[in-house]
């Protein structure tokens, strides 16, 4: 007879820095880029859109970082700004490679309030990991669905064994593969909102989440 091996609790502490650092290489990676390409641009309005998105960036990293000092101290963290959607899409669009993503937002959409913090690292991990793990165009769709909005990623992935896995454990995996994906179950879980994936055809996958409008 086989002896099933129990897996370990994780430890807290060791998961908020593991999740700490897998949130902040995406906005510190761009916000590097965004600074290179800055001191390059002569253009004057071409250099104060990307030092807006470089301050927007260097905010989002500094929410992540507040939020992760409260848990550690096992205060609540305080309410996130909730501003229109189309507000912070710019700021995850400039998260993914030239040329690899294309945005289409309806404009009651693009209008509708969100939690910044926690939508932005939702989309942020949802493009990354679309980026990350498959070749070809992303797309990102936003649109109002009986009053929720509706944002889906998709990609030239498929719904694999290993997804419907991330999707399912109710523990953080062992390593990083998964953690993006794990959070976004967090986050959305906050927001009182759904997270599913979907197979399309002929291929492709579709990460979809809907959010209901924030609570005042």
């Amino acid at each position: 007879m086989r002896l099933n091996r129990n897996r370990a609790i994780p430890d807290p502490g060791l998961l908020l820095l593991r999740s700490v650092c897998h949130e902040l290489r995406p906005p510190m990676a761009t916000l590097t880029a965004l600074v290179g390409a800055l001191e390059n641009q002569p253009a004057e309005e071409r250099r104060s859109e990307l030092a807006r998105l470089a301050m927007e960036h260097a905010v989002h990293a500094q929410a992540v970082l507040g939020h992760a000092a409260a848990a550690a101290r096992g205060l609540a963290a305080t309410g996130t700004d909730v501003v229109a959607l189309g507000r912070i899409l710019p700021s995850v669009a400039a998260t993914a490679p030239p040329g690899r993503l294309a945005m289409f937002a309806s404009p009651a959409a693009l209008g509708r309030p969100v939690p910044a913090r926690q939508t932005r690292q939702i989309l942020i991990n949802l493009v990354g990991n679309a980026v990350r793990y498959t070749g070809g165009p992303v797309r990102l769709n936003a649109r109002l669905t009986f009053r929720r909005l509706r944002v889906t990623v998709t990609d030239q992935g498929g719904v694999t064994p290993q997804l419907i896995t991330a999707l399912r454990c109710p523990a953080p995996p062992e390593d990083d593969r998964g953690l993006g994906l794990w959070v976004v179950r967090q986050l959305t879980a906050q927001c009182r909102g759904t997270l599913r994936a979907r197979a399309l055809s002929p291929v492709g996958l579709a990460m979809e989440v809907t959010l209901p409008c924030p609570r005042n």
